[in-house]
C-alpha cells in the first residue's frame, strides 16, 4: 500500500464540521431510524400473533399486552428475531456510505485500506484463525463442564438461521467496523497521530452502545471491559495490519460462531444455535480467556508468521 491507514483521512473533504455532521447523521440513521424500523417490524410480527379480542379490553390493557409480547419476542430465540434486530445495521451501513461518498467526497472502500481494494486473503485469514480458536474454546468448555451446555440443534430452525446469518452478519459487523475502526479511527487521526489515544477513544465509543445489551447483568464492569477490550483489539490489528480486513474477518468469525454454534440465554440477539449455555459463569474469567485468545491470535498473525517468513528467506 502506498499510504498508511491513518493517512487516508486526508483524502477528500475532511473539515471538522463534516466529521461532526457525518457522525450525527450516521448515529441518527442507525439508532433512531434503524431502531424505529425494527420496532415497527417487531410490532407487526407480534400483533399478527395476538389472538385476544381487542374490543373486549381497554387501550391500556392492549398496550400492556403488546409490550409484554414484544419483550418476550426479543428474548425468544428465533430466525425472526435475528432478522428483525439486524435490519437496523442495513441503515447503519447505508448512512456510512452516504456520508463518506457525498459528504467527504471519498471512495467508500478507503475505509478499508489506502488502495480502496479489499484484500480478501487477509479477511479470510482473520476469519479462519479466530473461528478455529472459537471452536477450540467451545470444545474445551463442553469437555470440562458438559452439564452446562445443552445440545439444542434443530435442523428446521438452524438452517434458515444459517442462511440469514451468512447474509446479515457480514452487514452487521461491517457496519460496526467501518464506523468505529474506519470512519472514527481515521477521522480522529486528523486531530492526533497518537495510536494509543486513538485506540482508547474509539474503543470507549465502541463500548458505549453495547452497554445496553442484556448480557451486562452478568457483571456490568467486567462486561464493559470485555466490550472495550474487543474494540481495542480490533483497532490494534487494524493499525498493525494497515487495513480493516483482519478486523472484518475476526469480528465476523466471532459473531457467527456465537449466533450459529454456541449462544447464551441472555444474548442481545438470541438464536437457535447448536449449543446453548445454561450458566455463563464468572465474567472476570471470560475476560481473561478473551485476552488470552487475543494474545494467541496476535502471536500467530504478527509474530509466528513473521518468524516463519524470515526463516524461509
Amino acid at each position: 500500500m502506498s499510504k498508511s491507514y491513518l493517512e487516508i483521512s486526508k483524502q477528500g473533504n475532511n473539515h471538522w464540521w463534516r466529521y461532526l455532521l457525518g457522525i450525527l447523521t450516521i448515529l441518527f440513521t442507525w439508532i433512531i431510524i434503524g431502531s424505529f424500523i425494527v420496532g415497527i417490524i417487531a410490532v407487526f410480527i407480534v400483533n399478527s400473533s395476538l389472538s385476544f379480542d381487542e374490543t373486549s379490553i381497554g387501550t391500556s390493557e392492549l398496550q400492556e399486552q403488546l409490550l409484554k409480547q414484544l419483550q418476550t419476542f426479543f428474548k425468544t430465540p428465533s430466525t425472526e428475531v435475528f432478522v428483525t434486530v439486524n435490519i437496523q445495521f442495513i441503515f447503519f451501513v447505508l448512512a456510512i456510505f452516504i456520508v463518506v461518498k457525498w459528504l467527504h467526497k471519498r471512495k467508500f472502500r478507503t475505509l478499508i485500506n489506502a488502495d480502496a481494494q479489499i484484500n480478501s486473503k487477509r479477511l479470510l485469514l482473520g476469519f479462519s484463525i479466530w473461528f478455529l480458536l472459537q471452536l477450540i474454546l467451545m470444545g474445551v468448555f463442553i469437555f470440562i463442564d458438559p452439564q452446562n451446555y445443552t445440545f439444542s440443534f434443530q435442523a428446521e430452525k438452524w438452517f434458515p438461521l444459517l442462511l440469514f446469518a451468512l447474509i446479515l452478519t457480514p452487514i452487521q459487523i461491517s457496519a460496526e467496523e467501518l464506523f468505529f475502526r474506519g470512519y472514527l479511527l481515521q477521522g480522529m487521526s486528523l486531530v492526533t497521530k497518537n495510536k494509543f489515544f486513538l485506540i482508547i477513544i474509539t474503543s470507549l465509543l465502541f463500548m458505549f452502545p453495547h452497554l445496553l445489551n442484556p448480557e451486562l447483568q452478568r457483571g456490568p464492569v467486567w462486561l464493559a471491559l470485555t466490550y472495550f477490550a474487543f474494540g481495542a483489539f480490533m483497532s490494534l490489528i487494524t493499525l498493525k495490519d494497515n487495513g480493516l480486513e483482519l478486523a472484518l474477518g475476526t469480528h465476523a468469525a466471532n459473531n457467527m460462531s456465537i449466533f450459529l454454534l454456541m449462544n447464551t440465554k441472555d444474548s442481545a440477539i438470541p438464536t437457535n444455535a447448536v449449543w446453548t449455555v445454561n450458566e455463563t459463569g464468572d465474567p472476570r474469567l471470560s475476560l481473561v480467556i478473551f485476552l488470552l485468545q487475543c494474545a494467541v491470535f496476535y502471536y500467530i498473525l504478527f509474530i509466528w508468521k513473521t518468524k516463519k517468513l524470515k526463516s524461509v528467506i
